[in-house]
């Protein structure tokens, strides 16, 4: 087919005046300057340190502590037995800060204590004594599942953790008209964000104020509250202060709830502030990876492409603990249908305990892993058909004015551009010989509705200095991703001042207004949205408060107020002016985003979120028969997420999601041995470099959204989504086999293409 230039704004390069602003939070990072929380120290400070099991499965017959609480420099130390706690979660509470009757992974905290220093708390760790019975284990989800297998959980019978089941439309009707079935099973290991910077905090207990935690939070709102809960607290007795935060992608959305609970508990217990910090081995075993994934999928076609229905049998690995596994299991279960039209969607989806890490979340809350085998069957099914893996995309592809299988409302929507934009420029019509090319697209949300039915909007507040500064409150995390660059723009278009004389606070929940947190790529669409609000609001206030003064209109031009007669103004001089009249008040905006109620119901059907960003990805690599070995050479990424605030950190959330996804496509995977996590470092765990990635090439979409800031809609998560589809599709194209089981290593394609079972 011959592949037509978008009409829409195509961008390679941002080089639009004021896109590319840096905040100075960027240069205290790359200076050093900036105080991470594994940096933080505070005078008296205690150390802690947890025991953990080494059994996957074990009854507690007894702990002895006299021996660690005998030792010198020894200040606290805890057990379960002794903790007056209830079990707290995120999605389901089933968890205790303390293992109590029976511990149920390898790394399931069973005591904790502080000391001087960390050396003395590492020997208290080992001088307390633990009587275990060991009892039979389960690994496999599947296994689990099955009658007979050992029970983790009194209270979850069968070790459902979660389980769902739904229908829209007429899964059977589709198969039966049918031309043509593709099925195929996908496995997907759990994998780890593996961010720089290990999770640490450092917690306070004041009788006055309340318990304090110095820690990075995406979700720093949400977090209080279950610690709160977990210590019997009032929440207004708990407090987060963020420190810099060394890396986020989804895995500090919650982070690790334990360390925050034990540092807390520590802290009351001796009287003095306490740190945790975990190894990068404790970050392995006993993390909180994405969940690993079973997929069965089969899809019903026409034989012109039409997709009519699929089917989806999938069950999602747990762990020990649930965290937010029944949250990524529901996205991971449907977000990805509604990428195409699908009149006829059936799916099953469990989430089994076992005794394994317990899981959490990364970069797209699963919807990567569904893309994965969603894609794969599109290029099985236009392979069978003999049919165009682009054609048939841009047949079936949502549009906007489209209301897809789950109910969601797609506004603007430039997927169809991004796939034209992407195949153009990976050379789709013009392949090379002997080269592999592959397409995967992509559907994300701009907030989302799983956490709270009732809640999705956002607020912020604009301060005016009395030298004539902004200062924005706000309480949307930016852990790397240039968030509060692109507030600074927003208010700064919003006041017509330069993003420069603007600061964004957010890190003391004392003083930040409440969040959701940074997840569901909610920041700019949703959070930008209130900063906007909150920028007019103040610009109106400034207005009126100079009109007073002068006794005339007036309007602002670069930071400048000017009057009917000619009479210029700084702001500070409003600041000052109002502050005298008002007996020390400054002149604030606020900015409440409150979108639309949704429809959507108990069966998760509704609109889940106020906006829709788009993807396409191409991928063109080179395979070495020889050897089975990829070496995927360029990957063309096309987004539509709106108007784009700052085309410099766009870009880098591109190179970055792109990394991400290579990894997942090609190198990462938590390997285990009998529950044990087998490659808990970063010289086991692999994680792509510079070296082993391909180049990336961003084109933006620009297609304004009403609903965001200025048109805008996020970007963060989705650059992750369509990569391992994009691969796995060019993989297969190069090899003339196909790969369903993460990583795609060279091994794998090399057995495969030496008689494995290969793609019909």
């Amino acid at each position: 087919m011959t592949l037509k230039t978008p009409e829409k704004s195509t961008r390679r390069y941002g080089k639009a005046e004021g896109t590319d602003y840096q905040s100075p939070e960027v240069w205290s990072k790359v200076t050093g300057k900036a105080v991470y929380g594994i940096d933080h120290a505070m005078p008296g400070m205690l150390h802690g340190k947890i025991l953990r099991s080494p059994y996957p499965h074990a009854r507690i017959k007894k702990v002895d502590t006299t021996a660690a609480e005998a030792l010198p420099g020894v200040r606290a130390v805890l057990t379960g037995t002794e903790l007056e706690s209830k079990p707290f979660g995120i999605a389901v509470e089933d968890e205790l800060p303390l293992a109590v009757d029976k511990v149920r992974y390898i790394g399931d905290e069973v005591a904790a204590v502080a000391a001087v220093d960390l050396q003395t708390a590492e020997r208290a760790i080992k001088a307390i004594k633990v009587e275990y019975e060991e009892l039979p284990a389960v690994y496999d989800p599947a296994e689990a599942l099955q009658e007979g297998a050992p029970q983790l959980h009194d209270n979850f019978p069968g070790n459902v953790a979660w389980e769902r089941e739904l229908e829209r439309g007429s899964s059977s009707a589709a198969f039966a008209g049918a031309d043509v079935v593709v099925e195929e099973s996908f496995t997907i290991p759990a994998i780890h964000p593996a961010y720089l910077e290990p999770i640490s905090c450092i917690a306070v207990d004041d009788p006055y104020t309340g318990i304090t935690l110095h820690t990075a939070l995406q979700s720093p709102d949400a977090v209080r509250k279950i610690v709160a809960g977990a210590l019997n607290y009032p929440l207004s007795k708990v407090h987060v202060n963020g420190p810099v935060m060394g890396g986020g992608f989804g895995g500090r959305v919650y982070g690790n709830l334990k360390v925050y609970i034990l540092s807390a508990m520590l802290a009351i217990k001796s009287g003095r502030p306490v740190k945790i910090q975990l190894t990068r081995e404790e970050e392995f075993t006993a993390g909180r990876p994405m969940i690993a994934a079973a997929i069965k999928m089969k899809m019903a076609v026409k034989s012109d492409g039409t997709i009519l229905g699929r089917e989806a049998d999938i069950i999602t690995d747990n762990g020990a603990y649930s965290g937010q596994a029944p949250w990524v299991s529901k996205t991971l279960s449907e977000r990805n249908d509604s990428v195409y039209r699908i009149p006829g969607i059936k799916t099953r989806v469990r989430l089994a305990y076992t005794n394994k890490i317990p899981t959490g979340q990364y970069r797209a809350y699963g919807n990567q892993v569904a893309n994965f085998a969603t894609e794969s069957l599109i290029d099985m099914a236009a392979k069978k058909l003999g049919l165009d893996p682009l054609e048939m995309r841009l047949k079936n592809c949502v549009r906007e004015g489209d209301i897809t299988v789950h109910g969601l409302q797609v506004g603007k929507c430039g997927l169809s551009e991004c796939l034209q934009a992407a195949a153009r420029e990976i050379g789709w019509d013009h392949k090379k010989a002997g080269h592999g090319y592959g397409l995967s697209v992509a559907i994300h949300a701009n907030g989302s509705l799983v956490f709270d039915k009732n809640f999705r909007g956002a607020s912020a507040l604009a301060r005016l200095e009395l030298d004539g500064r902004i200062t924005l409150f706000t309480g949307e995390q930016d852990y790397g991703q240039g968030t509060h660059g692109a507030f600074a723009q927003i208010a700064a278009k919003a006041l017509d001042v330069r993003p420069a004389q603007i600061t964004v606070e957010s890190k003391e929940t004392k003083t930040a207004p409440f969040s959701t947190g940074a997840l569901a790529m909610r920041q700019t669409t949703v959070g930008g949205k209130a900063i906007q609000l909150a920028a007019e609001d103040l610009r109106e206030k400034i207005f009126k408060a100079a009109a007073e003064l002068t006794g005339e209109p007036v309007t602002m031009k670069n930071s400048v107020l000017n009057t009917m007669s000619g009479r210029t103004l700084e702001l500070g001089e409003i600041a000052y002016h109002y502050h005298n009249n008002t007996s020390g008040l400054n002149l604030t905006g606020e900015g409440k985003f409150v979108p639309e109620e949704s429809d959507y119901d108990e069966s998760g059907y509704g609109n889940i979120s106020v906006a829709y960003s788009f993807a396409a990805h191409a991928v063109e690599l080179e395979l070495d028969k020889t050897t089975g070995a990829i070496t995927v050479n360029r990957l063309v990424a096309a987004h539509d997420s709106g108007r784009i605030v700052n085309h410099l950190t766009a870009r880098g959330q591109v190179y970055g999601g792109v990394a991400q996804g290579i990894g997942m496509s090609c190198f990462e995977g938590c390997l285990f041995d009998e529950g044990r996590m087998a490659n808990a470092t970063l010289a086991d765990y692999k994680i792509p470099t510079a070296l082993d990635l391909p180049e990336i090439d961003p084109l933006f979409i620009e297609i304004e959204d009403p609903v965001g800031p200025y048109g805008s809609k996020g970007l963060g998560e989705i650059v992750m989504v369509p990569v391992i589809g994009a691969v796995a599709n060019a993989a297969a194209d190069a090899a003339g086999v196909r790969i369903t089981d993460l990583p795609l290593t060279a091994e794998k394609i090399y057995q495969a293409m030496a008689g494995w079972e290969c793609e019909q």
